[in-house]
C-alpha cells in the first residue's frame, strides 16, 4: 500500500492491522510482570529491586513518548513504526541473553522506548478516521497487549525460561516490521516542521486547562493499574494461594471480559461526551477495587476484581484518549505526547512502588492507597465538568 491514504479514505483492514500492531508493541512492556520472581532468582536479586525491572519498561516509554512521538506530526509515520519494531526486537534479544542487571534494566529502557509505536499506529489511525470508535478499536488493541502479555509471558516462560520467551518476542517483533511495511499505509506529514521547533511547542500546549486535566486524571488511574496489577503477580505467587507464574498470568484473561466491554466506550464518549465516560469509569474502578479489598484470597472474587478494575479503567482511557486527540487537529503526536509523558510517568511510578508497598504493607493498605487515588482523579474530573458547564451558562 505505497500510496497516500488521505483521512476518511481507508480501508477497516488498515485500522484493524493498527489495532493489533499496537497490542503488541505495547505487550513488551508487561511480559516480564508474571516472571518476576524468576528473573529475581536467576540474578541474586532480592524481590524488591525487581521493581526497578518492572519500571524500566514505563520509563523507557515515558522518555520515548517525549522524545519520539512528535516525530510523527513532521516525518512519515509508517517509517518511524517500522524502525522502532526492528530496534525493539534488538533490544529483546539483548535483554534475553544478559546477566547483568543494570544491561537488564537499560534493555528494558530502550524495549519501552520502541514500544511507542503503539502511540504512533494510534495516532495513525485517528488520522485516517477521526472518531472516538477508532480510538476505541485501537486502545482497545493496546489494552489487549497489556493483558495478554501476562498470560503469554508466563506461558512462555513456563515453557521455554524467561531468557527463551524474550528471544521468542524478539523474533515476533521482526515479523511485525516486515508485515508493517507490507500493510500500513504511506500519510503526508501534516505539517513540515523540524524536530527543534516541534519540542518548542511543548511548553506552549502545557497552558491548555482541558490537556492538564486528562494529563492528571489519566495518569492517577495508570499509577493505581500498573500499581495493582504488578502487586497482583506477587500477590498470587505467595501464600497462601502458590500460583505458577504461568496460571498467575491467566488472570489476564478476566481483564479480556472487561476490555470487549470497554471497546464501546468510545461511541458512548461521541453519544453522551468524555467527561460522562470518564466518571463512569471510575465509578466501576472504585468497585472493582473494593472487591479485590474485602476478597484478597478469593480467586473467584480477584477474578470479579479485575475484570470490574480493568472495565473501568479502559472506558476511561478511552474516552480521555479521544478527547486528548481532538484538541489540536495538527498537533496530535505532539500533544498525545504531553499526556502520555505524564500518563507514564505516573505509570512508571506505579510498577516501581508496587513491590515495596506490597511488601511493607501488605494487599489490603495497597487496595486501600488505589481507592483514594481514584478518588482524587474523580473529584478533578467533577470539577472540570461543573467548571465547564458553568462557563457555558453564563456565556449563553
Amino acid at each position: 500500500m505505497s500510496n497516500i491514504v488521505q483521512e476518511n479514505a481507508v480501508s477497516p483492514v488498515i485500522v484493524w492491522f493498527a489495532t493489533i500492531a499496537a497490542g503488541t508493541a505495547m505487550a513488551n512492556n508487561y511480559i516480564l510482570q508474571p516472571v518476576l520472581p524468576a528473573i529475581a532468582t536467576s540474578l541474586h536479586l532480592p524481590l524488591f529491586y525487581t521493581g526497578f525491572i518492572a519500571a524500566s519498561m514505563q520509563i523507557g516509554y515515558m522518555l520515548g513518548i517525549l522524545f519520539l512521538v512528535p516525530l510523527g506530526d513532521s516525518i512519515n509515520r509508517k517509517k518511524l513504526i517500522i524502525y522502532q519494531f526492528y530496534v525493539l526486537s534488538l533490544a529483546l534479544l539483548t535483554a534475553s541473553l544478559t546477566h547483568h542487571p543494570l544491561l537488564l534494566f537499560s534493555a528494558g529502557i530502550v524495549t519501552g522506548a520502541m514500544s511507542t509505536s503503539a502511540v504512533q499506529l494510534n495516532a495513525l489511525g485517528f488520522h485516517i478516521t477521526p472518531k472516538g470508535a477508532t480510538v476505541g478499536l485501537i486502545t482497545m488493541g493496546i489494552s489487549a497487549g497489556i493483558l495478554l502479555a501476562r498470560l503469554v509471558g508466563g506461558s512462555l516462560a513456563d515453557a521455554l525460561g524467561w531468557r527463551g520467551m524474550l528471544a521468542f518476542v524478539a523474533a515476533v517483533m521482526v515479523s511485525m516490521a516486515m508485515l508493517a511495511t507490507r500493510c500500513l499505509p504511506d500519510v503526508k506529514p501534516v505539517r513540515k516542521t523540524g524536530y527543534l521547533s516541534v519540542m518548542a511547542e511543548l511548553p506552549v500546549l502545557l497552558r491548555n486547562a482541558r490537556l492538564i486535566e486528562s494529563a492528571v486524571t489519566g495518569g492517577t488511574w495508570f499509577f493505581v493499574f500498573s500499581l495493582l496489577w504488578v502487586t497482583i503477580m506477587l500477590h498470587l505467587q505467595r501464600p497462601p494461594l502458590y500460583l505458577p507464574a504461568g496460571t498467575a498470568g491467566l488472570f489476564g484473561l478476566a481483564g479480556i471480559v472487561a476490555l470487549i466491554l470497554a471497546n464501546y466506550a468510545g461511541k458512548l464518549a461521541d453519544h453522551f461526551g468524555c467527561r460522562s465516560v470518564i466518571l463512569a469509569g471510575m465509578a466501576i474502578v472504585l468497585v472493582g477495587i473494593s472487591v479485590l479489598f474485602f476478597l484478597p484470597t478469593s480467586l473467584l472474587g480477584i477474578t470479579l476484581g479485575i475484570i470490574l478494575f480493568d472495565l473501568g479503567c479502559f472506558a476511561a482511557q478511552v474516552a480521555n484518549q479521544t478527547r486528548v486527540l481532538g484538541l489540536y487537529s495538527d498537533k496530535r503526536s505532539v500533544i498525545y505526547a504531553l499526556y502520555m509523558f505524564f500518563y507514564y510517568a505516573m505509570g512508571a511510578t506505579g510498577s516501581f512502588t508496587g513491590p515495596w508497598i506490597y511488601e511493607k504493607w501488605g494487599w489490603q493498605d495497597t487496595c486501600l492507597l488505589s481507592l483514594v487515588m481514584v478518588t482524587i482523579a474523580m473529584i478533578i474530573t467533577a470539577m472540570g465538568y461543573f467548571s465547564e458547564n458553568n462557563i457555558t451558562h453564563v456565556s449563553s
